[in-house]
């Protein structure tokens, strides 16, 4: 069994060009984490989420940890992502902030690969969207309330592969900046035989009360927690103190 853990971005990791000037990040250096020994020597599996920001020099920033099948896997996840480095993200040409949801996936190469304690994200990208719901910018990107009329979330749920067919009920619920939740989404999604992921696409309508800041989007399935990421949101993001909104949290 190898020592690193296999590690994937919630993050977008090549340019758009169907955005005219507007692209995403593009990661130029990325780190492995290091599985920790005790973990890895006991077969425990399982993921890492976290939420920062990359800035406008392609740099990871405010990097903080919201979920973890583990306690154990959260020191290497955050070392590893503290050490990639980024094209920053563009709109109409200049370098911008965007929110970094990140996930860090920790499997043995066994038979044992994949069995998981319980379900829990391991890619979140969340998008600004149309009124059709697809996508109206490049992931991290902010919502722009009164012009993006809603937001578009295409998560990957990792679960333990299972030999039969099965359903779980999967809720998200996001929650305002002063604590306020709306749920977003909740549908019982199929599982297929032997599956180690499921995707469920979420689209839901931005509301004209909305508050402007950083939001959290979080998931349960079967009432349990499956960890979340962030999207921000305000009238003009480029007027908006994300950064300063973040280290508040």
């Amino acid at each position: 069994m190898k020592r690193a853990a296999c590690l994937l971005g919630l993050l977008s990791l090549g340019a758009t060009g169907a955005f005219a000037q507007t692209k995403a990040a593009e990661i130029q250096k990325y780190q492995e984490a290091v599985y920790p020994e005790t973990l890895l020597k006991g077969q425990q599996q399982g993921n890492v989420l976290l939420v920062g920001r990359i800035d406008r020099q392609g740099q990871i920033r405010d990097l903080r940890p919201l979920a973890a099948s583990f306690p154990g896997f959260v020191d290497p996840a955050v070392a590893a992502v503290s050490a990639w480095r980024f094209k920053p993200a563009m709109r109409d040409g200049k370098p911008v902030d965007i929110a970094a949801n990140v996930g860090v996936r920790f499997r043995v190469k066994t038979e044992k690969r994949g069995v998981i304690p319980q379900p829990i994200l391991g890619d979140l990208p969340i998008f600004p969207a149309d009124a059709s719901g697809a996508k109206a910018a490049p992931e991290g990107f902010p919502i722009r309330r009164g012009i993006d009329p809603k937001l578009r979330a295409e998560a990957v749920l990792d679960v333990e592969p299972q030999p039969k067919a099965r359903k779980l009920t999967v809720r998200a619920e996001a929650t305002s900046p002063t604590g306020r939740p709306y749920i977003i989404f909740e549908s019982p999604v199929a599982v297929p035989a032997k599956a180690a992921d499921v995707h469920v696409a979420v689209v839901a309508p931005v509301g004209a009360d909305w508050e402007e800041g950083v939001w959290t989007l979080r998931f349960l399935a079967d009432g349990r927690e499956a960890g979340g990421g962030q999207f921000w949101l305000a009238r003009d993001p480029s007027r908006f103190d994300f950064a300063a909104a973040l280290r508040k949290q």
